[in-house]
């Protein structure tokens, strides 16, 4: 029956915009918690979210973070601005690439804080992408953190993504 079928697949979409949306107004209230403002809170919660996306995909992952980026402080906008690009890049992952193996690395250096996706999947060329994997939205958020944001690809070279952002 179209009927049923097509009921299903709006209930099917209700669904899966009302789990966007709790995600969404979840990311909100973590990033306005005053407690959440330390980069072990939010480097923890980085942490536990690639693993939840990328294992059930079996990608292994490596998470590291120099000892230094403990120290960098960030408000609440660019606490959830830095998170969200995370979380586009690690869910590309999961979604796109393919790969078996992604590394995040969190470095700080000379007041700039940096963050490295990487993955050694299936790639794609950078300049054909359209912007529906939320690359635009990467750009939008970097640029509202006075940062910049590199993906580098090449179909079957797997992607990198590099965030740099200025911080204190």
């Amino acid at each position: 029956h179209i009927d049923e079928i097509k009921t299903s697949e709006y209930i099917n979409k209700i669904g899966d915009n009302s789990q966007r949306m709790m995600e969404a107004m979840d990311d909100i209230v973590w990033a306005i918690k005053p407690d959440n403002d330390s980069m072990q809170k939010i480097l923890a919660r980085m942490r536990e979210f690639a693993t939840s996306v990328l294992e059930a995909k079996d990608i292994d992952i490596r998470f590291s973070a120099d000892e230094k980026v403990n120290d960098v402080k960030l408000n609440m906008e660019q606490r959830r601005d830095f998170f969200l690009v995370f979380k586009e890049a690690v869910n590309n992952v999961a979604k796109y690439s393919k790969s078996q193996q992604a590394v995040i690395q969190i470095a700080a250096r000379q007041h700039r804080l940096v963050l490295m996706i990487k993955d050694d999947g299936v790639g794609f060329d950078v300049n054909a992408a359209d912007n529906g994997n939320g690359l635009g939205n990467m750009q939008k958020r970097a640029a509202s953190l006075k940062g910049r944001l590199q993906i580098q690809s090449k179909p079957g070279e797997g992607t990198t993504v590099i965030l740099n952002i200025p911080v204190h």
